[in-house]
């Protein structure tokens, strides 16, 4: 299901690319925070938060929020303004811009990294290193050594990275109908992520297009996701064979100026694993009015296939199998795909029910040296 349709019990409408086109935006609202709360997580759990990032940070804070979660300071890096709106809301007692010294404080048990790439080691190791718990967003690091010393951390054990794709009802039953086997082997995958935040010629993230930044482009953005659930739903030693990449605007209007772009908008990549499967992963920041998660798995007997939107997390479930008059479809509604249910329970030690739901540094280690490969193969 993709932007543009409702999401209701039965609905037959595919993906389509003529969806109503939509702006980039900058500081707008979440699409996830603008419905309504469905669900809270089920016990409150002790544990004292800070928050680094006023930008996609705002994410974690309404997932937290629906945990009832102790959130204790939010970093920020320049936009007070903001971080004192957002600290205003949300009920937070402490605002700043030094992130290493509120951890040192010991005043928090747990440190959520959503600030830029390329501050994600040294925010997530100084946290690490003082016994917290680490949440990091996607991608771990700016680059692959930089991933590579997060996963080898020795209380690496105690972090977690935020693929909430993983949390999808309709992804998790597919993985669910992929394990039991009874289609037969896997032989191919295809997943793509279209999604329009930066189909203009503007930008509200400088960082973004930089790859001293960001690491990459959308490959950072929305490529690690993909090859995170490659990994999950079809376990393997997936490596990338071939990947072509395309950059929309070199130079793009930014909140203070121009702004150079060298990072991909656009990715294309091949991969194969040792038991001769084959994958696909598309993605693109630029598709103008177009927003959809799609997976497409071809088995020995059916072909499976699941397409959700991004904005609210409302999916189908399409199998089709031979001698059948068309596919079953299973439809899913809104899911607001809140990792920390999950991650509560392990800080807590709590035997929840949500084994494979949370991807490790490690996990997000492979999906760096994934993203690493397809940039290396680049035949731009």
């Amino acid at each position: 299901m993709c932007t543009g349709y409702r999401s209701r019990i039965g609905n037959n409408h595919s993906c389509s690319s003529t969806a109503r086109a939509r702006g980039a935006f900058s500081h707008r609202r979440s699409p996830f925070l603008m419905r309504p709360l469905r669900r809270r997580c089920r016990r409150r759990v002790h544990v004292r938060f800070l928050v680094a990032g006023a930008g996609f940070g705002q994410q974690h804070l309404e997932w937290l929020g629906r945990c009832a979660a102790d959130v204790r300071v939010l970093g920020y890096h320049s936009n007070r303004a903001r971080a004192e709106e957002l600290a205003a809301r949300y009920g937070i007692g402490t605002v700043t811009t030094d992130v290493v010294g509120a951890i040192a404080d010991g005043g928090v048990d747990a440190a959520v990294i959503s600030s830029p790439p390329d501050t994600h080691e040294e925010l997530a190791a100084a946290a690490l290193d003082s016994g917290l718990a680490v949440i990091t967003d996607k991608p771990l690091a700016h680059d692959v050594a930089a991933a590579a010393r997060l996963a080898g951390h020795p209380s690496a054990q105690r972090a977690a990275v935020v693929f909430q794709w993983r949390i999808n009802p309709a992804l998790r039953e597919l993985r669910r109908l992929l394990q039991a086997g009874e289609f037969g082997e896997v032989h191919h995958v295809e997943l793509t992520f279209h999604h329009d935040f930066l189909a203009g010629p503007e930008t509200a993230f400088p960082w973004r297009h930089r790859r001293e930044h960001a690491g990459a482009g959308a490959l950072a953005d929305q490529g690690v996701h993909l090859f995170d659930v490659l990994r999950w739903i079809a376990p393997g030693d997936w490596q990338v064979t071939g990947a072509r990449t395309a950059v929309a605007c070199k130079e793009r209007r930014g909140p203070t100026g121009p702004v150079r772009c060298e990072t991909e908008d656009v990715a294309d990549v091949w991969l194969a694993d040792a038991g001769d499967r084959h994958a696909r992963v598309f993605v693109s920041r630029i598709a103008a009015g177009r927003r959809c998660f799609q997976v497409i798995v071809q088995a020995a007997r059916a072909v499976l296939v699941v397409e959700a939107s991004p904005d609210d997390g409302s999916a189908r479930l399409l199998v089709s199998t031979l001698g059948t008059a068309g596919p079953v479809v299973t439809a899913f509604p809104a899911h607001d795909m809140n990792p920390y249910p999950a991650i509560l329970d392990r800080l807590s030690e709590v035997d929840g029910q949500h084994a494979g739901l949370i991807a490790g540094f490690d996990d997000a280690l492979v999906a760096q040296q994934l993203l690493h490969q397809a940039l290396a193969h680049d035949e731009r």
